[in-house]
């Protein structure tokens, strides 16, 4: 059956879906780097739980996509340790945390624009069979295993069954978005590190991104890390808001008690935001 969308509406009523007692799936701890003499993070800190959607918010500039770089291993911290499910991941590449459960999407689309959706899902599966991302980017069979009732059964879900065999190049930007979110859940992360998904969106379809996110959420059991400038939408869908200003953590807390910090607001929000 297809994923049908959700509107994205903030609960603070709701039951929290994972507990204090848990042990953290991700542990950021002291994060600082530098890049020359411009201090990008400093000291950062902050876990998420099984199942936690964490917002990571700020101004332009404040170091968020750093954070994710860091996390994801595009960059190497000056100073601080991070761990997955407790494996220090400061010695591991990018293609070897993708092993452990860790994705992400990027602010620009990394897509294959003249491949088809299906083939650009197909991508995705490296990590976890036994081919590798260059032989999957073109086509070649070779040792791949890949279930493909299991495949096409994304592509409904993320509702893409229509545009499996159409070139990505050919689609809007709102779909090209969902194929890249099938592309990182064809790995079966246990981490999804999303990076600005609603830019570009119309606001209906970042009503729909919400319900999307959170049934990744439920349905495939995926902890988010969401790094978005679309205060809404993180409100809205995040269980717990980190705040980052000049690379320092200004705030952390529910979403209503980071919308309502003195310091998100001079920082952030501005003094008229609902």
């Amino acid at each position: 059956m297809a994923l049908q969308a959700q509107e994205a509406v903030a609960s603070d009523d709701a039951a929290p879906r994972f507990g204090a007692s848990q042990q953290p799936l991700l542990q950021v701890d002291g994060i600082a780097i530098r890049f020359g003499g411009i201090v990008a993070l400093d000291g950062i800190t902050f876990s998420l739980a099984p199942g936690e959607i964490l917002g990571l918010i700020g101004p332009n500039g404040a170091g968020k996509t750093t954070l994710f770089n860091c996390v994801s291993r595009l960059y190497t911290p000056n100073e601080g340790t991070i761990l997955f499910e407790g494996e220090n991941l400061m010695p591991l590449s990018a293609h070897q945390i993708s092993r452990l459960g860790i994705t992400r999407t990027f602010q620009n689309l990394a897509l294959f624009r003249t491949m088809s959706v299906r083939d650009n899902v197909l991508v995705g599966t490296h990590s976890k069979t036994g081919s590798n991302f260059l032989s999957d980017a073109l086509a070649f069979k070779g040792s791949r295993t890949v279930d493909d009732d299991e495949i096409t059964g994304l592509m409904e879900d993320l509702g893409l069954a229509d545009v499996a065999d159409r070139v990505v190049a050919d689609l809007p930007t709102g779909t090209q978005k969902r194929v890249e979110l099938a592309r990182a859940l064809a790995g079966h992360p246990k981490l999804l590190l999303l990076d600005e998904p609603a830019g570009g969106l119309t606001h209906s379809e970042v009503d729909e991104l919400g319900g999307l996110i959170r049934r990744i959420r439920d349905e495939h059991g995926v902890t988010v890390l969401l790094v978005e400038h679309h205060m809404g939408l993180v409100m809205a869908i995040s269980d717990t808001v980190v705040a980052l200003d000049f690379g320092r953590k200004i705030a952390e807390g529910t979403p209503a008690e980071v919308q309502n910090d003195p310091e998100v607001i001079r920082a952030y929000l501005g003094s008229s935001h609902k």
